[in-house]
């Protein structure tokens, strides 16, 4: 066979025939068969505060990556959040469930307040009484499920500063402080009324407190149970009556165990 032959009888820098791929090619027809719109080049940014349901631009939610409020995340556990959805809280629906078979009807509770019994006429318009043996009328206790398990949803560093009355230096140097261990800038409280036995003068600015939640609140109480009770001498645990049997444990720390948390105990090291 003849070499010649195999070879190509149209060159490979010429020009081809570009009219046809020109008329066959339409934008609007591909984005018609495809059923969108062609791109714009007009990038719109969505609103970043809300103005009510009846503005014509609506943020989109947070959970949307367009959204100006979108955080990417979270990535990983802290190391007690694992703790508590492996460990904690099947050992917490163990112990408290509460199992009602199919059908079951709850029994309708009575009133809980009571009412003044007398000929008094200034009982007609009084409140009702509070419960026997409590002023105070406690929360309804809901059965225990799988999906009402106990957790941490919040946690409050609250700190009052005495020597904030002389000084307010005191209490920016209590500020930074309580924003070193805990992450989260503090929020500054005033006193609501005076004391003189304290010196205390409404109006002043005497305290501090601090609100974490999701990571920064699993941290602050990893480093409470993991680092800092341990290192406190003849640490006897909190009281059992630290709770109100509504969900609030409070407990508090001296300045001497407060210096324990990482972040002030290396400002002492020598």
């Amino acid at each position: 066979m003849d070499a010649q032959q195999e070879l190509e009888s149209a060159s490979s820098i010429a020009a081809g025939n570009g009219d046809i791929t020109a008329n066959g090619f339409d934008p609007a027809e591909r984005a018609r068969k495809r059923g969108k719109l062609p791109p714009s080049r007009y990038q719109f940014r969505p609103p970043k505060y809300y103005r009510g349901p009846l503005h014509p631009h609506q943020p989109p939610p947070p959970s949307d990556p367009a959204s100006r409020e979108f955080i990417p995340g979270p990535f990983s556990q802290p190391r007690l959040e694992e703790t508590y959805h492996g460990t904690i809280a099947p050992d917490l629906m163990t112990l408290a469930y509460t199992h009602h078979p199919p059908g079951y009807i709850a029994p309708q509770k009575g009133q809980r307040l009571r009412r003044w019994e007398g000929d008094s006429p200034y009982f007609k318009n009084r409140p009702l009484r509070g419960p026997r043996g409590d002023s105070v009328l406690r929360p309804l206790k809901r059965p225990m499920t799988f999906r009402n398990i106990p957790r941490l949803e919040r946690v409050t560093v609250h700190s009052m500063v005495s020597a904030a009355m002389e000084s307010s230096s005191n209490l920016h140097v209590a500020g930074m402080a309580l924003q070193s261990i805990t992450g989260v800038k503090a929020e500054a409280h005033k006193a609501r009324h005076s004391v003189n036995q304290w010196s205390l003068k409404a109006g002043a600015y005497v305290s501090l407190t601090a609100d974490l939640k999701g990571e920064q609140m699993y941290d602050f109480v990893a480093k409470c149970v993991d680092v800092v009770m341990p290192k406190i001498k003849d640490w006897r645990g909190v009281k059992g009556s630290a709770g109100d049997s509504s969900g609030n444990i409070t407990f508090g720390l001296t300045p001497e165990q407060v210096a324990l948390f990482p972040e002030i105990e290396v400002n002492y090291d020598s």
